[in-house]
């Protein structure tokens, strides 16, 4: 069975070591495939950045020579008006609209333009006899047109750009549309290409960092993981020796327990072999009957406790006024009065269960048989409180109180005050209490009684 254990168990943790790495791997693809996004979005828009300053730079490059055009229409068009006005004559023979036409005309001049289109200060579409298209949409708009140098818009196969004529286009707008092939596309080709065989570049290095970074970072987390399993390991087993040690404890106090209760009785049967109760023989038979039931009885309830606290099995629960009411059923026996009363609460109907029910009932029973033996009028009170979540059952008696010098040892293993007695009762009941993680104290001693409270931490519904 412990290699089969040990077997399973490396087996086990073989299935958690694989889907740990199954999911280390899906964590680092994902985080690779986010780094590959990531680097893809960077791409796409210093493309776009790289793409608008080459459109800016031919546009640019254009400028100039548009305004030098217009510069020496304009001269032309003076120097013709002045002529006509010299000779008398009142109209004008050129005007704005007509020195824009010429500057379309002429603009076809400059290389890699391709045709012209000529608006004016409304942005309708003058008719030029190069005009390609009749009714060409404008594709800007005017207020964008008189407050920018320029207007660019650039499609796969055309490049067009729009100058305002004037300060603020008053004249009117040009559009050259411009072929791309010639610096444009080749230029935007080159772009790309560096752009992502940079990017690749880091792409790669990038992923290669990510991945050593996390091959580190898992093999130091799998040296942590595993040195924290060789610990939970080892402390699993500490655990489970002090489990052992503690049954042991427990198991001991409980025998610990019937060898006390059994004392009493066994004193009886002394001294009726001695020859106390000779005379009388069914007076002794009577006692001797007694006494062994009384025995049958210890060792019958003890042996059931050491079987359900060696199984720990938690299969059925007492309430707490059960325990109060066996603990008093077993002192007032019938027609001889009643020794031990129980004080009803609120809490009486506390779920306790039967593997803590069974190391309270000696406890119990000890207190209220310490407290019968201290006077013979002695009465005893049983009675339940609650504080801080914790149940206390009090054993409170009229007797004479605890003496002052056995206050301090009153749990220690100590030589007992009563006669024929050993010393351990209190200290068998302390023992049993620890095994409930619980408790024992006296709560209070007075010339006129004393109260004994022991507490525990109920298992079940409070």
């Amino acid at each position: 069975m412990g290699k089969l254990g040990k077997l399973n168990t490396e087996n086990n943790q073989s299935l958690m070591c694989a889907k740990k790495s199954k999911e280390g791997r899906l964590i680092i693809g994902a985080i690779l495939f986010l780094f590959g996004l990531l680097t893809f979005v960077l791409q796409y828009f210093a493309l776009n950045q790289f793409y608008n300053l080459a459109i800016e730079r031919t546009a640019n490059v254009l400028l100039p020579a548009i305004n030098n055009l217009f510069e020496d229409i304009e001269k032309e068009i003076l120097e013709e008006n002045l002529d006509y006005i010299n000779l008398g004559l009142d109209q004008l023979v050129y005007d704005d609209i007509e020195g824009l036409r010429i500057l379309a005309m002429r603009s076809l001049e400059i290389p890699d333009v391709r045709s012209v289109y000529a608006y004016d200060n409304e942005g309708r579409l003058l008719d030029l006899s190069t005009n390609i298209e009749k009714t060409k949409k404008r594709f800007f708009s005017l207020e964008k047109g008189r407050e920018a140098r320029k207007i660019t818009n650039f499609q796969r196969d055309a490049l067009s750009i729009v100058f305002p004529i004037g300060e603020q286009a008053e004249i009117g707008f040009l559009e050259l549309i411009v072929d791309p092939k010639t610096d444009i596309i080749p230029e935007r080709n080159a772009i790309k290409s560096q752009v992502m065989k940079q990017g690749l570049i880091v792409f790669l290095f990038g992923s290669i960092l990510l991945l050593f970074v996390f091959n580190l970072f898992f093999k130091r987390l799998q040296k942590a993981e595993t040195q924290l399993l060789a610990k939970t390991e080892d402390l699993k087993h500490t655990n489970q020796r002090l489990v052992m040690a503690c049954k042991t404890a427990g198991l001991g106090a409980i025998t610990a327990h019937l060898m006390h209760a059994i004392k009493s009785p066994l004193m009886g049967l002394k001294n009726l072999e001695l020859g106390g109760d000779k005379a009388d023989s069914k007076i002794a038979d009577q006692a001797l009957q007694s006494t062994t039931k009384q025995i049958e009885n210890l060792v019958h309830e003890t042996m059931n406790c050491l079987k359900e606290y060696e199984l720990d099995e938690e299969s059925y629960s007492f309430q707490a006024h059960e325990l109060l009411c066996m603990t008093a059923k077993k002192f007032n026996l019938k027609g001889k009065g009643t020794y031990v009363s129980i004080i009803s609460s609120q809490w009486d109907k506390v779920n306790i269960n039967n593997l803590q029910a069974n190391l309270l009932l000696p406890i119990l029973q000890n207190l209220v048989q310490n407290a019968l033996e201290s006077d013979s009028n002695t009465k005893v009170f049983l009675q339940l409180e609650k504080t801080e979540g914790r149940i206390s059952f009090l054993v409170a008696d009229n007797g004479p109180g605890v003496p002052e010098h056995i206050k301090d040892d009153l749990f220690s293993p100590t030589r007992s005050n009563k006669e024929h007695g050993s010393g351990l009762g209190l200290a068998i009941c302390k023992q049993l209490a620890e095994q409930m993680n619980g408790g024992i104290f006296l709560k209070s001693s007075t010339s006129k009684g004393s109260t004994f409270c022991v507490e525990i931490q109920p298992k079940e519904d409070l």
